[in-house]
């Protein structure tokens, strides 16, 4: 069946960003089970693994502040906290052995982005439900805070650390990205534009 917007919603994303939030946000839950349910993998897979929760994180940013209806300084905002979030990912590529270096990469990311996630949804006056978001922030702010000062000396407990807090942030991801298209309570709704075609808002003649 298809999917109908309520007319006149101010949504987060424009266009079909949607579905890269979507995307996003599943990406994160996949590379969250890999590192919970692959215990004994490689020094050099783990910085991989935990580098590209960074890059993730990147692209959610990217995909805010270039498809968001925000303020142009927020927008900036999220382009720096996305380049820090990519160069953090690929100093964790290159950690070597220290398992606290991993760490502090991974909880800076997340606190950055928490922070700003926080601040747009405070500042931004178009966001529906900007509590929502403002809490998402916080979570985010948190979850890498616990990475950042959870006592963690190897490899397998800092990924099943950060598998857990991947998936639960990609959840929200995906709620975020869900929440989209999913209709207003009451007042007229109209097609979503692409998914309805121009036969959609055809009438359909009653058989004779």
């Amino acid at each position: 069946m298809p999917t109908f917007r309520a007319a006149g919603r101010r949504d987060v994303f424009a266009g079909d960003a949607w579905h890269l939030a979507c995307a996003i946000g599943c990406a994160s839950v996949v590379v969250g089970v890999v590192l919970l349910v692959w215990p004994d993998k490689s020094v050099q897979v783990a910085e991989l693994l935990l580098g590209t929760t960074l890059l993730l994180t990147a692209a959610w940013q990217f995909t805010v502040a270039f498809r968001a209806r925000i303020r142009g300084g927020l927008k900036a905002l999220e382009l720096v906290s996305g380049a820090l979030s990519v160069l953090l990912a690929l100093w964790c590529m290159r950690s070597g052995d220290w398992v606290a270096l991993l760490a502090m990469w991974v909880g800076m990311g997340w606190m950055i982005r928490g922070i700003v996630q926080a601040i747009v949804a405070a500042w931004s006056e178009d966001l529906p439900k900007p509590g929502r978001r403002e809490g998402y922030g916080v979570a985010t702010l948190l979850a890498g805070l616990v990475v950042l000062v959870w006592p963690i000396d190897t490899v397998a407990a800092l990924s099943v650390l950060v598998g857990v807090c991947l998936i639960l942030l990609g959840a929200m991801e995906i709620r975020m990205a869900v929440r989209i298209r999913r209709p207003e309570r009451g007042g007229d709704q109209v097609g979503v534009r692409g998914l309805l075609g121009p036969r959609a808002h055809t009438p359909v003649r009653a058989a004779d």
